[in-house]
């Protein structure tokens, strides 16, 4: 039997629990894992980390939006290393 809609599901909270108190046993160790990443590796471990923080846009629903979205080309962004010691 599915869960109601709008209630909480049991295994996602327990699973984000989990990772918040391995992440939060292990701060200082992705810190300084952070830091020695070459700059275009450094920008992806961040974003990826901040996808799995910060909410999710809520794109609104109307027929402009949905005409914007399926025109869209993807929005790409190349960053080169070579061998220099960019700070982020």
């Amino acid at each position: 039997m599915p869960r109601p809609k709008g209630s909480p599901n049991k295994t996602t909270k327990e699973v984000k629990e989990l990772l918040t108190n391995i992440l939060s046993n292990h701060m200082d160790d992705l810190d300084d894992c952070i830091a020695a990443l070459p700059a275009h590796r450094k920008v992806d471990a961040l974003l990826k980390l901040a996808a799995m923080i910060l909410p999710r846009p809520q794109i609104e629903q109307n027929p402009f939006m949905q005409e914007w979205i399926e025109d869209e080309q993807p929005f790409v962004i190349h960053i080169n290393d070579l061998h220099t010691t960019a700070q982020c």
